[in-house]
């Protein structure tokens, strides 16, 4: 193919051992190219599948790299029907003018609505907050007002581990769930992203290994990688993280730790069974590496989960991570880290250097929260909204997105639905803003990169009464692009099936 052997000259020494991945080190090494002329601008790219066995790589990592040079606006038109090379810059800078958008990080764009769609107007099904009407304000307003008594909780900063008040109040609550701590083993964050990104900051040294089911939270493989480490994504099921190719993976690469969501997993809904619990921390005890277990989810089950993999550790070597942002507000932007006195010896100075110290006042809204029985109250009843939005979330996608395929989740915020095939998740965040509904793609959740054909769709976002508005608009852009596949058959990139 000329295309092929036009590109032949450059010369590409893909490198599986290098930290940085390999679909990242052929999108850079394209990025060079273009930006130095090796490939001249109106170029059309090979393939990805016809690259893919020129490079003898998968083809999904040849759809990633494009990505990428999509994103950095060097290639135009669609992914797996042509890319052609663009200009990076179309006008040359003034002298002293900073181009701050070619300093930006390369990451894939979320689709924006358009300009005949206001916020006012949007439904959200893509953010991953509670609606307000979930939020305990009477309950929170009477805690703050008590905080503000105590002259300390708004003139001091609190100590580095958190107040004393609110790692009680919390550690009492897990040990009613089974995990065996003291509230010495409490580290109280800025939310869960910020309790990722102590334990990136306080164990990756760049080229570890990180494992992750694929797919799960984007905010912790960007933490991990910000840090230097590799994530790798192991295969899931309809259960959840498959512990043959945990098993696989903790052989091949020397992990510095594991990232799993066993309960109400982010972004599928699922929750690990107790026999794959008990497997997966044999494994992870055999190879000596720790398990960092997000729980962040787990007061949202509407029937009892199985025990945390924390209740369930013996030897010591899962941190527990914890959040109120999901489950009460996520205003408060506050969470936790329970770890073994030694992991937490190496957590607390990473926590110190990133912000010295969490807001006091807003530990004491939630410690008085949390000690006057408020929490039982509202789990009580969110979850009992939640469900309420859940089903209403399933029969309208009955009815106006009958293509949808899910399973239904029994509890948390999100239901992760599967695309008809020709139609990929990017595609359908697009056309769905368009309509006035937002949708997150199942791409985002990708750790190793790639295209999918899932979405997830927060119940929890939107108000009651807007879910089945936003069903028939997402049903109305997904009629639209099946009839314009269907009027322009193109084939499709590959697309991952989790």
């Amino acid at each position: 193919m000329p295309v092929l052997k036009s590109l032949a000259h450059l010369g590409l020494q893909l490198d599986p051992n290098r930290s940085q991945p390999i679909y990242a080190q052929l999108a850079a090494a394209l990025a060079d190219a273009i930006r130095a002329g090796r490939i001249a601008v109106g170029a059309r790219l090979p393939s990805e599948r016809a690259y893919a066995e020129h490079l003898g790589v998968s083809r999904t990592t040849v759809t990633a790299a494009y990505q990428e040079l999509k994103a950095a606006g060097l290639v135009r038109g669609h992914v797996g029907r042509g890319a052609v090379v663009a200009a990076d810059d179309q006008e040359p800078a003034s002298i002293g003018t900073v181009p701050w958008s070619s300093l930006a990080v390369r990451t894939a764009q979320a689709a924006q609505p358009s300009r005949a769609v206001t916020e006012r107007d949007l439904i959200s099904f893509g953010n991953g907050w509670l609606h307000p009407s979930l939020v305990p304000r009477t309950a929170l307003a009477d805690g703050a007002a008590k905080a503000l008594r105590n002259a300390d909780a708004f003139s001091k900063t609190a100590p580095i581990l958190g107040l004393p008040a609110l790692r009680e109040a919390l550690i009492d609550g897990l040990r009613a769930t089974g995990v065996k701590a003291t509230s010495s083993d409490v580290l109280i964050t800025g939310g869960a992203q910020q309790g990722l990104n102590v334990v990136a900051h306080a164990l990756i040294s760049p080229g570890d290994t990180v494992l992750c089911e694929r797919p799960t939270w984007h905010g912790a493989f960007r933490a991990f990688r910000a840090a230097g480490a590799e994530v790798t994504g192991i295969a899931t099921d309809s259960e959840g993280v498959d512990p043959d190719a945990l098993e696989e993976a903790l052989y091949r690469r020397r992990a510095k730790f594991v990232y799993l969501i066993p309960t109400l997993q982010c972004p599928t809904g699922r929750v690990l069974g107790l026999q794959r619990r008990q497997r997966i921390l044999e494994l992870c005890a055999r190879f000596r590496t720790p398990i960092l277990e997000s729980h962040v989810y787990s007061p949202l089950a509407f029937h009892k989960p199985p025990p945390s993999l924390k209740s369930l550790d013996e030897l010591g070597i899962v941190i527990l991570q914890g959040s109120a942002s999901k489950t009460i507000s996520p205003n408060l932007r506050l969470g936790w880290l329970v770890a073994p006195p030694a992991a937490l010896d190496l957590l607390a100075p990473a926590k110190d250097s990133l912000d010295l110290s969490t807001p006091a006042l807003a530990q004491a809204i939630l410690a008085e929260f949390l000690s006057n029985g408020g929490i039982a109250r509202h789990l009580g009843h969110l979850r009992t909204q939640l469900q309420l939005r859940r089903d209403a979330l399933i029969e309208a996608l009955t009815t106006a997105c009958p293509q949808l395929r899910y399973a239904v989740p029994d509890g948390g915020l999100y239901l992760w639905a599967r695309l008809p095939q020709t139609v990929t998740a990017h595609e359908i965040e697009a056309a769905a803003a368009v309509e006035g509904v937002s949708v997150r793609s199942g791409a985002a959740f990708l750790p190793d990169g790639g295209a999918s054909n899932y979405v997830r769709l927060c119940y929890a976002a939107p108000a009651l009464s807007e879910i089945a508005v936003g069903a028939q608009r997402l049903g109305h852009a997904l009629r639209a692009l099946s009839e314009r596949h269907s009027n322009q058959p193109e084939q499709v990139s590959a697309i991952a099936d989790v």
